[in-house]
């Protein structure tokens, strides 16, 4: 997903003469929670769900750069995030640790002349983490990582069933799902009172009639 609307003071900087953008990640590894951010030295930014969170700079991370773009298909764009300049730390963590489809988020903020944040960072593009690419340097490393965007959820096929034992296995007792079994053959006749047919097996399960015919 990403934000249209900025907070009013964030919209009123970006008309400011002297403005510094600042942009801001946060990669949820199986092992632990990795932010940073493009400037130099430790950051505490207020994330809107997590509250406030410290972003190390890139004294430890290196720089960050992508596309958030917008398409005029209705596919989910997504999003190439570039860490140069990383320590082995963070390579190994990509190479051994679980990430495949953990949350990963693209945040922007923007700083007056004093390097301090006008606003709270406007999350630019939540999604999950992808794929890795590792190109190793002399010292360092640089990695790209692609984000999927959350609206690929939309396009996976659901493994439900529908079925009253689906429903039973997610909530047990919940009696919703009962007679979804007669809903593919049932006839629904408008007009008249509620009539059970005589003959056959009214009941679930029961010995092979014909499914019920109901009026109303």
């Amino acid at each position: 997903m990403s934000k249209r609307a900025l907070d009013a003071a964030n919209e009123a900087a970006t008309l400011s003469k002297q403005l510094k953008l600042v942009m801001f990640a946060r990669l949820d590894f199986a092992s632990g929670v990795q932010r940073f951010h493009t400037e130099i030295g430790p950051k505490t930014a207020v994330h809107p769900i997590y509250g406030s969170e410290l972003y190390l700079g890139i004294g430890d991370f290196g720089g960050i750069s992508g596309d958030v773009k917008e398409g005029t298909s209705n596919a989910p764009e997504p999003l190439r995030l570039t860490l140069t300049g990383l320590k082995a730390s963070l390579v190994n963590l990509a190479i051994v640790d679980d990430y495949f489809r953990r949350d990963a988020e693209l945040m922007i903020g923007f700083e007056n002349e004093l390097g301090n944040l006008i606003a709270d960072p406007e999350i630019l593009y939540s999604g999950y983490m992808d794929k890795v690419d590792i190109v190793l340097q002399e010292g360092t490393a640089q990695m790209t990582m692609t984000l999927e965007h959350r609206g690929t959820n939309l396009l996976r096929a659901s493994d439900h069933r529908f079925t009253d034992e689906d429903k039973q296995a997610e909530t047990p007792g919940d009696l919703a799902g009962e007679y979804i079994w007669e809903m593919t053959d049932i006839k629904l006749r408008w007009g008249s009172s509620y009539v059970w047919p005589t003959g056959g097996s009214s009941g679930r399960g029961g010995g092979g009639g014909q499914p019920p015919t109901r009026q109303y």
